[in-house]
């Protein structure tokens, strides 16, 4: 094998490590959705989860962080169908997120925030990113937020870390991007 070919072999294999610790030790956590199914998401297991139900069956938020070092937090909200509306279709979604990166731009350095789509095996919606102009002490630099349709709810999430973090930013796109509903009928 000519030395080019081996120092490119290592190379690939030193990032595929690299990535690594965020995408490997998980487990799918399960989340009563009140009277709506559950929500199934692939958690790191170095990370957290809390749900907040609010009363009334109204939709949960689920907010993830470490459980130890870095700052970061990953809040998820469920939103389900309340007669006479529907959940949100691709175009609404995006929408929604094109409107949420427009209320954004003014505080960002990028000035506009451009929508990437957000495509799995159960899901489907959008997303931007965004770095805080001047974020106050104790608050976060950079932004992830955006909706995607799971089954017959949405998700909407907002991703908040500080530099350093943009593996756990990554992972918790995917754990989004893979999340799975079980409607009420199949639970």
């Amino acid at each position: 094998m000519a030395t080019g070919a081996v120092k490119q072999l290592g190379l690939s294999l030193l990032l595929t490590l690299a990535w690594l610790p965020a995408f490997s030790a998980s487990s799918t956590q399960h989340f009563d959705l009140a009277g709506h199914g559950e929500l199934l998401l692939s958690i790191p297991d170095n990370w957290r989860s809390v749900i907040k139900q609010p009363k009334n069956g109204l939709p949960p938020t689920i907010r993830l962080h470490t459980r130890s070092g870095a700052s970061f937090e990953v809040l998820i909200t469920a939103i389900w169908a309340i007669p006479p509306n529907d959940v949100p279709d691709n175009s609404k979604i995006r929408s929604l997120v094109a409107d949420a990166a427009k209320s954004a731009e003014p505080q960002s350095v990028e000035g506009t925030l451009r929508l990437r789509e957000l495509v799995g095996p159960n899901s489907r919606g959008y997303y931007f990113f965004a770095t805080d102009r001047a974020p106050a002490s104790g608050e976060w630099k950079y932004l992830t937020q955006g909706a995607t349709r799971v089954g017959t709810i949405a998700l909407t999430f907002t991703i908040l870390t500080n530099d350093g973090e943009e593996t756990d930013a990554k992972a918790a796109l995917e754990l989004i991007r893979l999340a799975a509903h079980q409607s009420s009928d199949a639970v």
